[in-house]
């Protein structure tokens, strides 16, 4: 009888093959995690920057605008030269983009008993120094990622109040 002690090779690889199966489906979880908390960061990025919109507006009483890209999938705020009829257009915080595997789906613009539906092009959301975004009533953005989860935007035009819902409503 031997009385070496240790390990065969057949163990080692066993354990290994566990290890690695178990690797495979936690990471496959954790890229589903990030995704997941990228595309929450990025809504929330967006309804603060309707807040800061409309802040700015209010203390400053100059019109600021929210452009929407949703080719480029990017949302920026610009400040205007004026209170009202705005010029001029000056960039005021950086661009936000949307995270890998999310998406800016569509833009939904109410104006009285009309809707345009903006998915491949730009859309500018003025905020006005009395804290409106007339003539719009209402704004919905909708984002969306791969995992299938859905969130809209919501900015209502006689306040400028922002809501962040699950789901497109």
């Amino acid at each position: 009888m031997r009385s070496e002690k240790g390990f065969t090779l057949v163990e080692i690889v066993i354990v290994l093959a566990i290890i690695g199966i178990g690797a495979i489906i936690a990471g496959s979880n954790i890229l589903d995690w990030i995704t997941h908390n990228h595309s929450v960061g990025f809504h929330r990025e967006v309804a603060q920057m309707m807040e800061e919109a409309r802040t700015r507006a209010i203390s400053s009483q100059r019109q600021h605008r929210i452009v929407v890209d949703a080719a480029a999938e990017t949302i920026s705020l610009v400040r205007g030269d004026k209170g009202a009829g705005s010029t001029t257009w000056t960039q005021v915080l950086g661009t936000i983009t949307a995270p890998d595997r999310s998406s800016i789906d569509n833009v939904l613009t109410t104006q009285g008993a009309v809707t345009t539906n903006t998915s491949a092009g730009t859309v500018n959301i003025t905020v006005n120094p009395a804290g409106d975004t007339f003539p719009l009533d209402l704004v919905r953005i909708y984002i969306s990622n791969d995992l299938g989860e859905d969130w809209t935007v919501r900015v209502f035009g006689w306040t400028s109040r922002v809501r962040v819902e699950n789901g497109t409503t």
